[in-house]
């Protein structure tokens, strides 16, 4: 019986992945297919390393928003490395089994 719920959710969980890599996939198309054409016409360059985005104005410049990306991404770096490092040794070394 074990053996046959152990199965089950094995495929659960197999549809669940699957149905989320889909969805992530999905999201990407639909993005790239709706922002190639604008990208082509303002130019890659203009749209990577333009300093204003203001959409009323044709202006489409998304550097700020990359550069707040690697600031946020770089703090919880700073915040979740430190926490998960010292979680895994206390739970190797501290926490009794």
């Amino acid at each position: 019986m074990n053996r046959i719920k152990e199965k089950g959710m094995k495929i659960v969980f197999l549809i669940a992945a699957c149905t989320s890599v889909l969805a992530v996939l999905l999201i990407c198309i639909f993005l790239f297919a709706n922002g190639l054409p604008t990208i082509a016409q303002i130019g890659p360059l203009k749209f990577l390393f333009g300093q204003e985005w203001k959409p009323s104005n044709n202006k489409f410049g998304i550097l700020p928003m990359i550069v707040a990306s690697i600031y946020v991404t770089g703090g919880a770096i700073l915040v979740g490395v430190p926490i998960a490092v010292f979680t895994s040794v206390f739970m190797a070394r501290y926490c009794p089994k």
